[in-house]
């Protein structure tokens, strides 16, 4: 008989891998701050993120200057941010950066707990553990203010804490899941699709040991009691989200990219996740690893089943047993999410799928992947070794891309374009033209986050949601409204420069653009109504 992965369980004895867990822990947060000694990364979102914190600490409530109410984001992370403020010397900016050095250090000690729990080669634990301390994308993801790392965090506290309960089907457990689902729905509302992958996995889990099948009407009460657990805050949220505004989640736009675009883009991400923010727009060259290693996979994981196979068993009830099991419950949030997310992506407008989005898929898919490795001694007494080597490559690899990282973002490197907190945005900030904007003036920009906290712009008219074909009647409802309201537009000619947005010229066609002041890459202009 072969044993199977399902029938390994997660050892206590301790294990070498173990002293390493904490000091490379502290290591990891060390360099996401030295990462961040020339400021953290801040995008489109961040800025959202800083100013709603500004908000919170002014009194003035969950709302910043592109949002009257916020319902677009959820509140917990600009929430932190503020409370954190409040609380210590640090202004919002430097409580991201805590907070994401706090969420990098529980990152390192969470999923090295993951690994010793699913692995059973200890050299495969630390090898995962020191990619998730050293590697290019927590080094990337500690430089950036978003939430997309913390909630991949919580998604692994989910794990651990279902393997818990798989081990000792205990209510509390079960409770704790479902407490967890609902705080990372605050930090990202793509959290709701855990709520049927756990639900569809505690339907499907074995009994433990050698005990009798489990009673489907036990396993729809614990699998439905989640579920109702688990919607409560997040329904709650919602409810109040549509009675400020009328929607859910925020305002948002149908999709201009369809399921084959974006699953290309999944496909790409994938391969990306073999090695982080290495070769970044080389999108094509990614989406072939990514099908090789798909596919790699998929062999694998085939020659696997069947070589593990119990006496006797059918192909259907391996199946049912490996998805019941740690492979099927990392399986299914991996792959569950990505799959989420090309349903979302391809029918509401969001930026393009790439590593920051898919994030959420990266911790778990690891995970399988080290365990794939970690199995590999079914094929035969040569597999381990082949597989050791490749795993080392890969991890050597993260490891040095992350270094490399953190002294590029410690000597200013700008990340991507439209980080606004780069010197490059600095000096938009600082520019002379936008001082000759006249007091009392409505400020339109075609990139408002940039002039934050200098200024607070709203959108230049747009002619469609930002990655979608609807289009939008913002210069239809600003023409009518010029000749009572003094109105001005600062351009800034730094990417991004974002096609959703009508250009100067067209604008022109419309109104009158009177010219105030320019000083390189900003003009500064009063938006008349035309002459009829």
């Amino acid at each position: 008989m072969t044993t199977t992965d399902e029938m390994h369980d997660h050892h206590d004895a301790a294990r070498r891998s173990d002293r390493w867990a904490l000091p490379l822990a502290a290591l990891s947060g060390t360099l996401v701050l030295v990462s961040n000694l020339g400021g953290i990364a801040v995008g489109d979102d961040g800025v959202g993120y800083r100013a709603t914190a500004d908000s919170l600490l002014r009194g003035d409530g969950l709302q910043y200057f592109l949002e009257h109410p916020l319902t677009v984001w959820p509140p917990l992370w600009p929430s932190l941010m503020a409370g954190l403020a409040k609380v210590t010397p640090l202004d919002p900016v430097g409580a991201a950066i805590a907070l994401n050095t706090a969420v990098t250090v529980a990152a390192v000690v969470l999923v090295h707990r993951l690994l010793r729990r699913v692995l059973d080669d200890d050299h495969l634990v630390l090898l995962g553990t020191a990619v998730v301390a050293l590697g290019s994308s927590t080094i990337g993801f500690g430089h950036l203010l978003m939430t997309d790392f913390a909630f991949s965090v919580v998604v692994v506290a989910v794990v651990l804490v279902l393997l818990r309960f798989r081990d000792r089907r205990d209510i509390w457990s079960l409770v704790a899941t479902a407490a967890l689902v609902g705080l990372s729905f605050f930090l990202r509302y793509a959290a709701l699709y855990l709520i049927p992958i756990v639900a569809l996995w505690l339907l499907i889990l074995p009994p433990p040991g050698a005990e009798t099948p489990r009673r489907f009407g036990r396993r729809v009460a614990e699998a439905g009691g989640f579920a109702v657990l688990a919607t409560l805050a997040p329904l709650a949220w919602m409810l109040r989200n549509h009675a400020l505004d009328g929607t859910f989640t925020g305002p948002r736009y149908p999709s201009e990219r369809g399921p084959v675009g974006n699953a290309v883009d999944i496909v790409a991400t994938v391969g990306k996740f073999l090695l982080p923010g290495v070769a970044n727009g080389r999108d094509r060259l990614w989406a072939v690893v990514g099908v090789i290693a798909v596919i790699a996979a998929v062999v694998l994981g085939v020659r696997l089943l069947v070589a593990t196979r119990l006496d006797g068993e059918s192909v259907a009830a391996r199946v049912l047993g490996l998805l019941g099991g740690p492979t099927g419950l990392l399986l299914l949030l991996g792959v569950g999410y990505l799959t989420y997310m090309l349903y979302v992506r391809s029918t509401t407008a969001l930026n393009r799928l790439d590593l920051r989005l898919l994030e959420p898929a990266y911790l778990p898919l690891m995970a399988c992947g080290l365990r794939l490795v970690d199995r590999l001694g079914a094929l035969g007494p040569a597999w381990p070794g082949r597989g050791l080597i490749v795993a080392r490559v890969w991890a050597g690899a993260n490891i040095a891309a992350g270094i490399v990282a953190v002294v590029a973002f410690a000597m200013g490197n700008p990340y991507f374009d439209g980080n606004y907190s780069s010197d490059t945005f600095e000096r938009v900030r600082a520019n002379p033209a936008v001082a000759a904007v006249p007091e009392g003036c409505r400020v339109l920009s075609n990139l408002p986050n940039a002039l934050y906290p200098t200024m607070e712009s709203e959108w230049s008219p747009r002619r469609t949601g930002l990655e979608s074909s609807d289009p939008v009647d913002d210069l239809d409802r600003l023409v009518p409204t010029l000749a009572r309201t003094p109105t001005c537009l600062v351009w800034v000619d730094e990417q991004p420069r974002y096609g959703h947005l009508w250009t100067r010229d067209q604008l022109r066609r419309r109104v009158e653009l009177e010219p105030l002041a320019a000083d390189g890459d900003v003009s500064v202009y009063r938006v008349l109504p035309r002459d009829p």
